[in-house]
C-alpha cells in the first residue's frame, strides 16, 4: 500500500527504525493543501505536522511503499487510537506525473504549535535526501528558528 509522509517520516533513517519493511518510491506533490503545525510534541519539543485544506498551495512529501504490518506500527506511532492522527486517503502525484491514492495521517488539530530545529531538521533530511523540489526545501528552511 502506497502511505504519503509530510512530516518526520519523509526522514529515511526514522522510517527504516520505524517501517523496516517500506521502500521509498519518490517524491510526491499534494495539491489544496498546505503544510502546518498543529500539535504539540513533547518528543520533539514543539509542534508536529499537520495538513489542511488550502487551494492554490501544495505539499511535497515522500511516496512509501508500506506493508500493512509497517501501517499498523504507524498508526500506533501517530496515535490514532488516542485520536492524536486520523489515517485517511488523497490523491498524489508522483514523480511520473501520475496521480495516484495514498495514506496519509492528519493531525486532529489542536492550535498552532511552534515546531522545534530537531523537528524541522527531521524535515530537511528527509526533503534532501528524496530530493523534493529546492524550492519546497527552502521553504521548509524559513520555518526554522535561530540557534
Amino acid at each position: 500500500m502506497l502511505y504519503f509522509a509530510y512530516g518526520s517520516n519523509m526522514d529515511p533513517d526514522q522510517m527504516a527504525t520505524r517501517c523496516p519493511n517500506t521502500s521509498a518510491v519518490g517524491p510526491a506533490r499534494l495539491a489544496g493543501w498546505r503544510l502546518t503545525f498543529t500539535r504539540d510534541s513533547p518528543g520533539w519539543g514543539g509542534g508536529v505536522g499537520h495538513i489542511e485544506l488550502a487551494p492554490g498551495d501544495e505539499v511535497w512529501g515522500v511516496l512509501w511503499d508500506a506493508t500493512e504490518a509497517d501501517m499498523a506500527a504507524l498508526d500506533e506511532y501517530e496515535g490514532v487510537a488516542a485520536g492524536a492522527y486520523v489515517r485517511d486517503r488523497v490523491s498524489v502525484v508522483g514523480g511520473d506525473g501520475a496521480a495516484v491514492e495514498a495514506d496519509v495521517y492528519i493531525a486532529v488539530p489542536r492550535g498552532y504549535k511552534q515546531p522545534s530545529r530537531r523537528y524541522l531538521d527531521a524535515l530537511l533530511r528527509g526533503a534532501e535526501a528524496h530530493g523534493l523540489p529546492a524550492t519546497y526545501i527552502e521553504r521548509l528552511r524559513t520555518l526554522v528558528p535561530p540557534s
